[in-house]
């Protein structure tokens, strides 16, 4: 279907610049038509003055229509690499814990390489915002183990995600953007809820089902 598009968006294109091209020839071939001898003769009574606006207006007229065209253009290109962006980025998948402040919660997927080749794996996150406000949260923390990795055809590994919640950190829901290089890549999401603090244990465990990024 994409191909599809991409082929239409090239025929449009091409009968637009078609277009835009018989216009600017035949702004030019009147141009040209005033300026010869026979015409200049059936002219000649013409004010002036009068002449040079008809001049000046069809070369303005056109300078304003190239101007509008490639604004067009280029209007249309971002909108369609936003739109690609957007797409390329969207989140695969979402591994999700619970965590009191003071305390850390080990998430963790599976990463399973289907090329044919050898994958050189790095992982990255933003910082956690609060679900809530929308606001950056630095009270949360996160460790990936291992925080790179190469794996072979066919391989898989276990990604460990250690999120540690400060003391001060504000009961609620907060999440992070995270990603594997190495994957064309590979983006998922991680989402905390930080609990009342209840209890004094340092740490908790929690198992997430396998997660398979590609």
């Amino acid at each position: 279907m994409a191909a599809n598009i991409n082929q239409s968006a090239e025929d449009i294109t091409q009968q637009v610049l078609d277009i835009n091209k018989k216009y600017v020839q035949k702004g030019i071939g009147l141009i040209g038509k005033l300026t010869e001898s026979s015409a200049t003769d059936k002219i000649a009574n013409i004010n002036q003055d009068t002449l040079v606006g008809i001049f000046t207006g069809l070369v303005k007229l056109n300078l304003e229509y190239y101007s509008k065209v490639m604004d067009f253009g280029f209007e249309v290109t971002n909108q369609l690499l936003s739109s690609s962006k957007s797409e390329s980025t969207e989140s695969s998948f979402t591994v999700s814990g619970n965590v009191q402040p003071g305390s850390s919660v080990e998430l963790s997927f599976v990463l399973d390489n289907t090329k044919n080749e050898n994958v050189l794996c790095q992982l990255e996150s933003t910082s956690f915002l609060d679900a809530t406000s929308q606001q950056e949260s630095n009270d949360i923390s996160v460790l990936f183990s291992p925080q790179s990795l190469e794996l072979q055809p066919g391989a898989s590994a276990q990604i460990l995600i250690i999120c540690t919640a400060g003391k001060q950190t504000i009961p609620g829901t907060y999440y992070s953007y995270a990603k594997v290089t190495g994957f064309e890549p590979a983006y998922f999401t991680i989402v905390l809820t930080i609990e009342k603090n209840t209890r004094t244990n340092a740490s908790q465990k929690t198992t997430v089902r396998k997660r398979t990024a590609k």
